[in-house]
């Protein structure tokens, strides 16, 4: 799942056009794994540019007026904004009745708890927590979640993360394996080491051993120069294997030497070479039937599945779409200006299975909002993007509940709810009538 950040939400999200104010939030840098230092402020506009508050475990008081512990020197800010306070998780901020609002990660806020890494924005200011230490290295993507799935899959994460052990992370494409696989590392003792990836899926066969374990020059036909494997490479870090399902069985057996020896060795050479590496893998398969049917070692299987993570699809966690559709609109700003999207279309959404999750969603998103000038994305929209991105609208919704709660959203209106479903009028009444 792509950003820069994990956004943890404890309560259903409102219309995307009109942001909650009264929930709490805890958000985890992907970065940062820990409680921030210092505050860094980034303006205002036009100002004299970043400085930063060190925390002391005191509370902090940010606004405009001189009795404040950190002044900001910003109209659009209030007198006293915003309190910052200690928590056992980070930082806790309180919107204290500004008139402006106070934003964490573009969401508006009345009070949030955050870690290292974290961005906020009250008026025209940017203001970063960060650590008045060495920074441990960003990796990619980061998680965004508002369902119990999702919330209960990150607190089993931050259990596991420190462990070291050997992690599989199961769940269909796009469903986002590697920000898990990410947020794993980056939670975990070996953050300070690197973290590599490697598709098994997308590397040609006849190349997968020299991509994991490096060769030796002169060892094949255009072996030119030595190589370094992505054991190698992930030596005192994380190596994450998606897609480890594809792995040809022969190499199957070197990698399970691999792990029981934790030693490597490069293609051609005599001696090998000890790596101290935490596996990481993620398939969208089925690996115990790929084990009964015999195409997947058994015993490489219990080998990388001492913890297994299961990631759900997003069609099975629709609060995650609301937060994710936000992130995604976000994103694409700079290109096709602000987007937002009415309940209507936020409802198409939710009932459309995205066989491709997340990144069917961002493809929908970016259609929809390349289709009109409109600031305001209606269903009408979603639905031509759908078509237009290869998405084909299901004929029924798959759960009578959720014809229910879109009928009961647009106060009994099937007319308003049908379209909101993208099904006929007559279809919704009968698929009423029957429950």
């Amino acid at each position: 799942m792509g950003g820069g950040f994990c956004l943890i939400r404890r309560a259903v999200q409102e219309p995307l056009q009109e942001a909650r104010k009264d929930s709490t939030l805890t958000v985890l840098a992907p970065d940062q794994g820990r409680a921030a230092d210092e505050l860094v402020v980034e303006g205002p506009v036009g100002g004299s540019g970043p400085r930063s508050y060190r925390l002391d475990g005191t509370p902090v008081h940010l606004g405009r007026a001189a009795g404040n512990e950190l002044v900001v020197r910003d109209p659009r800010v209030s007198g006293c904004h915003c309190r910052f306070e200690p928590h056992p998780e980070g930082l806790f901020v309180r919107d204290l009745g500004s008139k402006n609002g106070t934003y964490v990660q573009g969401i508006r806020i009345e009070r949030a708890v955050l870690t290292q890494g974290a961005r906020m924005r009250v008026g025209d200011t940017e203001i970063r927590l960060s650590s008045a230490g060495p920074e441990v290295g960003a990796g990619r993507g980061g998680i965004l979640a508002a369902s119990p799935q999702m919330l209960g899959l990150v607190a089993e994460l931050r259990t596991v993360a420190p462990l070291g052990w050997p992690v599989l992370i199961h769940g269909e494409s796009g469903t986002g394996k590697e920000g898990i696989a990410g947020a794993l590392h980056r939670l975990s003792p070996r953050a300070h080491g690197p973290l590599v990836t490697l598709n098994a899926g997308g590397v040609a066969r006849e190349l997968v051993e020299s991509e994991l374990f490096g060769h030796e020059r002169g060892s094949f036909t255009g072996a030119s120069g030595d190589h370094r494997g992505v054991f190698e490479q992930a030596d005192g870090g994380t190596l994450f294997l998606d897609e480890i399902g594809e792995l040809p069985p022969p190499l199957q057996a070197r990698l399970l030497r691999v792990l029981e020896q934790g030693e490597i060795r490069r293609v051609g050479a005599e001696r090998t070479r000890r790596v101290s590496v935490r596996l990481v893998c993620a398939t969208h398969r089925d690996l115990r039937q790929m084990v009964a049917q015999g195409t997947f070692r058994q015993d490489l299987y219990y080998r990388i599945a001492r913890v297994v993570l299961e990631v759900p699809a997003l069609r099975d966690r629709p609060e995650d779409i609301d937060l994710l559709a936000q992130h995604f609109l976000r994103e694409i700003v700079p290109e096709v200006g602000p987007r937002v999207l009415s309940q209507a279309a936020l409802s198409r959404l939710r009932t459309h299975p995205l066989p491709g999750n997340a990144r069917e969603l961002r493809n929908v998103l970016c259609a929809a909002a390349a289709s009109t000038s409109a600031r305001v994305l209606e269903a009408a929209d979603v639905e031509r993007a759908m078509a237009r991105v290869g998405c084909a609208a299901p004929q029924v919704p798959l759960a009578t509940e959720d014809l229910v709660r879109a009928v009961a959203h647009h106060g009994g209106n099937l007319s308003a709810a049908a379209r909101a479903l993208g099904i006929p009028r007559s279809t919704l009444r009968d698929r009423i009538r029957a429950a």
